[in-house]
């Protein structure tokens, strides 16, 4: 893949490490080794501008979480935060079904499971017991299983 030009990057510090999700001007996002995850619909991304436009004041501040940051890259406004409600939001949004193009079968009961387990907040415990390699591993096998 060519190197693309990115627009917003999530970035997580974990006790294992600092993982990253990279949102690329043409609706790529790229996991922590810039592997392809999924790609975006065109409206998904004008959704994602017009939340960035929304947030488009720094706020950097102790009253957010510190371990959860997001940065923007767009033409006219660049900014970090790290508001823990625009980083969901933005994780809502790359990971709603109906905002992927193509979503594959094993794709879709993966999100299913993710919202599941993020709802319950297994997810996070999940990550922070075995960390991100051995959850996404973990969710995978669940749902290669799920699809057989």
């Amino acid at each position: 893949m060519k190197d693309k030009t990115w627009l917003i990057m999530l970035i997580k510090e974990q006790t294992d490490g600092i993982y990253t999700v990279t949102i690329t001007e043409d609706g790529y996002v790229l996991d922590n080794k810039k592997k392809k995850v999924v790609v975006l619909k065109k409206s998904t991304m004008e959704e994602l501008n017009k939340l960035m436009i929304e947030y488009k004041n720094p706020n950097l501040s102790d009253d957010f979480d510190s371990k959860c940051m997001v940065k923007f890259n767009g033409d006219t406004n660049k900014f970090t935060s790290n508001d823990k409600e625009l980083y969901s939001k933005i994780i809502d949004l790359i990971f709603k079904e109906d905002n992927i193009k193509h979503p594959p079968k094993l794709l879709d009961s993966a999100i299913s499971l993710i919202e599941r387990l993020r709802a319950t907040g297994e997810l996070d415990a999940m990550i922070e017991a075995n960390g991100m390699d051995a959850t996404v591993d973990a969710l995978l096998a669940i749902c290669q299983l799920e699809n057989e």
